[in-house]
């Protein structure tokens, strides 16, 4: 049996030579990246816009002040004011806002004088004590707010 014997390539002196590097597909990286960038930009679009966009329900009853507390306005008028507890939300997520005590002329609580309030968790109104220097109420979680007249009689 013969075998040709192969040829040995000369031996070098130091570290084997690597191989070229294969070319990148640098544009894959690229787009990647950018579509990445874009989501992100998309995402927090969507949550500014949600915390900005809000919708009111209303919590409970509408308390309509008793006919033995009368508030004069600038005009000399008599009328009737309300309180009422609204929940507000983010309209895309629904997530919760802060509740707003309104007290104010309008039974629809379109215009009046509104409370912002810094509670957690669920909250309704318990008690409300109209007198002729304000209007006290009392929430379900044992939280008392007094409105000083002043602040929703004329229509403020």
């Amino acid at each position: 049996m013969t075998e040709t014997a192969t040829p040995e390539s000369p031996r070098q002196s130091g570290p084997p030579v690597p191989a070229p590097p294969r070319p990148r597909r640098r544009w894959r990286k690229a787009v990647l990246c950018t579509t990445g960038y874009f989501a992100v930009l998309i995402l927090l679009a969507v949550v500014v816009i949600d915390a900005s966009l809000l919708q009111s329900e209303r919590v409970g009853n509408v308390h309509q002040q008793p006919a033995s507390v009368r508030y004069t306005d600038d005009y000399g008028l008599h009328p009737t004011h309300y309180v009422a507890l609204t929940h507000d939300r983010s309209r895309i997520f629904g997530r919760h806002q802060g509740y707003e005590l309104y007290a104010g002329v309008s039974k629809d609580l379109f215009y009046g004088h509104f409370v912002h309030l810094d509670f957690v968790g669920a909250v309704a109104i318990k008690f409300v004590s109209w007198t002729k220097e304000g209007v006290r109420v009392r929430f379900t979680s044992g939280h008392e707010v007094f409105v000083p007249a002043r602040y929703f009689v004329g229509g403020r």
